[in-house]
């Protein structure tokens, strides 16, 4: 018991998840016990998907963006009327939107998520959002799982989360990009899981769905697809993970416009719901 009561604690610290219980008592004494539902609901609280708010991280308008943080990456996106929006998310997940300023930098240097490939054309951005009378509405979904009951980890690769959007009516034709905002995976012995790489999905309306390559690593990788469709259509986008090394713990964060998509559902994608032995999605 002593040992899962480490392990708890330790992994809790993983997002917002919180857990606290006795253990058992060093000395020999009284001890405290836990039913099997209170250790059941511990150690396998099962996958929650929820909408972080703007005040636990996911800003619109003109929110200062985070400054002195050289962990922050920046995202662009466009508007009807060809204003240009950055989207910063520093090292905690903390995000920010602001009046886009273009850096006096190379082509190379504004592609953050995948630093080793040029952008062509930097200065085209890959979404019209909402009407032309709107801005980018920036909303982050979260997803914390933990499961320890294996006294291991999860070691599959392919498909991990699956979310369904329908796209709005009026939407405007266009790219509109699914961001990962935050990676934050814990291993059964309570190991961060270091330089995670990421590369983000877009939905295409009455478009051809733009593409983002990949970067080429042997890192774990998380990765989202592109999917296209019209307005009034649902459509599905999947994460999937690579060189997967192991990990029982999760807190996942990803951001899309709700100018354009209106979330739907969600939930565990193929391999991960086999792994976990968890509901698959759809």
């Amino acid at each position: 018991m002593k040992s899962y009561r480490k392990k708890v604690l330790a992994l809790a610290l993983v997002g917002a998840m919180t857990f606290a219980f006795a253990g058992c008592n060093k000395s020999g004494g009284k001890t405290e016990s836990l039913t099997e539902s209170e250790l059941s609901a511990i150690l396998q609280p099962g996958l929650q998907i929820t909408l972080i708010d703007d005040s636990q991280g996911s800003s619109t308008g003109t929110t200062a963006a985070p400054s002195g943080n050289t962990d922050t990456t920046v995202t662009t996106v466009t508007d009807a009327n060809g204003n240009v929006f950055a989207v910063t998310t520093d090292a905690n997940g903390n995000v920010a939107t602001v009046p886009y300023v273009p850096p006096a930098t190379t082509a190379a240097q504004t592609n953050p998520g995948n630093p080793a490939q040029s952008d062509p054309n930097p200065a085209v951005t890959t979404t019209q959002s909402g009407s032309s009378t709107n801005t980018p509405k920036l909303e982050t979904r979260q997803a914390l799982w933990m499961d320890l009951t294996k006294q291991g980890d999860f070691t599959f690769n392919g498909q991990f989360l699956t979310f369904r959007f329908k796209i709005k009516e009026g939407a405007q034709a266009g790219n509109y990009p699914i961001s990962i905002t935050h990676t934050d995976f814990c291993t059964y012995d309570a190991v961060t899981i270091k330089d995670i790489k990421t590369a983000k999905g877009y939905v295409g309306v009455n478009a051809g769905a733009q593409k983002d390559q990949a970067p080429d690593t042997s890192s774990f990788l998380i990765t989202c697809n592109s999917v296209e469709g019209k307005p009034g259509d649902t459509v599905d986008v999947t994460f999937s993970i690579s060189n997967n090394s192991g990990f029982a713990a999760f807190d996942f964060q990803f951001q899309y416009d709700a100018s354009v998509l209106e979330y739907v559902d969600g939930g565990a994608a193929k391999e991960f719901a086999t792994s976990a032995n968890i509901g698959m999605y759809p």
